[in-house]
């Protein structure tokens, strides 16, 4: 029975069919509560985010004047801001732009890191050595700062902010994409496909990113928390995306002033990135573990 099981657990899960690689990584997942918590936050939050118009009686620049700086009360759940705008209908407003801000960033991100790492990891030589040098300045630079100077120069527009945050965060996905890719190169599949024939931008697009595809998952995800947190810091000291378009980091920014007469308009955005970034860090962290073990 023991050496059954040994034989068992020495079996290669890429040697597994599809349908039972599939089955087997959503039964591990599954397993890790915290993680599928997350997931079912983050699913919940970008409904909300997306049905903002039908959850609210308000709309999203209404203003109370009898209610301004107000206190939660039925008629404002979660009471109004320094205008007189109802708290909780700028929170789900907010979410839609935040998640937005962070899904622009990091896409952009991902294909940067994505391009440039293949190209480093799959030719290298020269291509790889330049690449490297690009990721070794970006990492050595600033980034918050040229933030600020991008952002204050582009006066935070809605569409400039994901560029300006992710022209700055693909450095990590880079070389992610390039140890993984140089890894790949040298299995014989890859060798195979070359003796074949086939072109190298089709042997790198149909049979190496595919074996990559869980590690840039996974680096997006964690990814998607950290430029959340870029944007929310660039909003909250003005210079992210401008109101009246409402982030969570620039209802932080705008409570400021209430902090004292009207503490839930700054501690509600405050606790949604928070929360928000925590999920993403821990189901990246459970992808991360899930997707470890079954190369085991």
């Amino acid at each position: 029975m023991r050496k059954d099981k040994q034989k068992l657990w020495k079996i290669d899960p890429a040697k597994l069919p599809v349908k039972s690689r599939k089955e087997g990584f959503f039964k591990r997942f599954m397993s890790n509560r915290i993680a599928v918590v997350a997931l079912i936050y983050i699913i919940l939050i970008s409904i909300v985010s997306l049905l903002a118009p039908f959850l609210s009686t308000y709309g999203r620049d209404e203003i109370d004047l009898q209610n301004i700086s107000g206190s939660p009360s039925a008629v404002h759940l979660l009471g109004t801001d320094l205008l007189g705008r109802d708290t909780f209908t700028r929170l789900i407003y907010g979410a839609r732009f935040s998640l937005f801000v962070a899904l622009g960033s990091i896409t952009i991100a991902t294909l940067i890191g994505v391009v440039l790492g293949s190209l480093a990891g799959f030719f290298g030589g020269p291509v790889d050595h330049f690449v490297t040098a690009i990721i070794d300045v970006f990492l050595s630079i600033p980034v918050f700062l040229v933030l600020l100077v991008a952002a204050s120069a582009f006066r935070g527009g809605l569409i400039v902010i994901p560029f300006v945050i992710g022209s700055v965060s693909w450095m990590e996905t880079a070389r992610i994409v390039r140890v993984q890719i140089q890894s790949i190169k040298r299995r014989g599949f890859v060798e195979a496909s070359f003796t074949v024939g086939e072109r190298g931008w089709i042997v790198a697009l149909k049979h190496v990113l595919p074996h990559v595809a869980s590690s840039i998952a996974v680096s997006a995800t964690i990814g998607f928390a950290n430029v959340m947190l870029i944007e929310s810091a660039l909003s909250f000291l003005g210079y992210g995306v401008q109101p009246p378009v409402p982030t969570w980091g620039n209802m932080l920014d705008s409570a400021r002033s209430v902090l004292r007469t009207a503490p839930m308009a700054a501690i509600v955005p405050g606790l949604m990135i928070f929360v928000t970034c925590l999920c993403f860090n821990l189901l990246g962290k459970g992808l991360k573990n899930t997707l470890a073990y079954s190369r085991d």
